[in-house]
């Protein structure tokens, strides 16, 4: 249920992404749905590592493949929309940055998780939630 929730949320979510960028404000929008899409894969991520005690490791592994894979096609959809001028490209690199961040912190929990567990849970929600405070 709540995998079809998330996929739900990400469909409608990343609409704001796919159309052209008519000028910076169009520009700036399209960031803050990228940035919103991305808080709220971060925090999903969070709330799965602060329990992860609690959680079966295929459930957690599922979880963490499912928010990286989600956080690229985020990226990719905003890296698609041409900045309309100089002043939005600034805007562009630090969204593309900030969703970048997001998702090598994830790609880190999910090869730990394939090892064996993540080694502190409470640090990578932290860690997690900081991400997730700076995408807001």
């Amino acid at each position: 249920m709540r995998a079809l929730l998330a996929a739900v949320l990400l469909v409608v979510t990343l609409g704001g992404c796919v159309s052209p960028a008519w000028d910076d404000h169009d520009y700036a929008l399209k960031a803050q749905q990228t940035t919103k899409t991305a808080h709220s894969v971060v925090e999903m991520t969070r709330l799965a590592v602060q329990h992860s005690g609690e959680l079966h490791g295929p459930y957690l592994k599922t979880v963490l493949t499912d928010a990286a894979v989600d956080l690229g096609e985020v990226a990719q959809q905003f890296g698609g929309v041409q900045p309309p001028s100089d002043a939005s490209d600034q805007v562009r690199e630090r969204t593309l940055e900030k969703v970048q961040q997001a998702e090598d912190e994830i790609d880190a929990l999910l090869i730990q998780v394939r090892r064996g567990g993540i080694e502190q849970p409470r640090q990578a929600a932290a860690r997690l939630e900081k991400l997730a405070g700076e995408l807001r």
